[in-house]
């Protein structure tokens, strides 16, 4: 399968996602006020609930960030500079970009700036 192929998938699988996860979260509004009904009754399930939402929250923020991570991949395959590190501009490894194929640094580069990043 070529990268375009993959990311245009992973794309999908996203986006799909995504859509699941905020229909969800919006279909459950007027369910929550019966829940908040009922938890005036059982407080310690207020923590539980508050809990699974910030999981939901969480969980989508991470999707939506790889959903804009494969779509920059993209445009940078459309301009011809996919696979080139932004830092030093060597091309990234054909095993990085296969594990993950919307790395935008070189190894070395992106240790670099992880380091930099527990540094500060």
């Amino acid at each position: 399968m070529d990268i375009r192929n993959e990311l245009e998938r992973k794309r999908r699988v996203l986006t799909a996602a995504i859509q699941s996860g905020m229909d969800r979260t919006r279909g459950g509004a007027a369910d929550r006020n019966e829940i908040a009904k009922e938890l005036t009754k059982d407080p310690y399930g207020s923590a539980s609930l508050i809990h699974d939402d910030e999981i939901v929250a969480d969980m989508m923020d991470r999707r939506i960030r790889e959903l804009q991570q494969v779509n920059r991949a993209l445009e940078e395959l459309d301009r011809g500079r996919y696979g080139i590190c932004q830092e030093c501009e060597e091309p990234i490894s054909k095993a990085r970009l296969k594990a993950m194929p919307f790395a935008t640094r070189c190894v070395a580069c992106q240790s670099a700036q992880e380091g930099l990043r527990r540094a500060a």
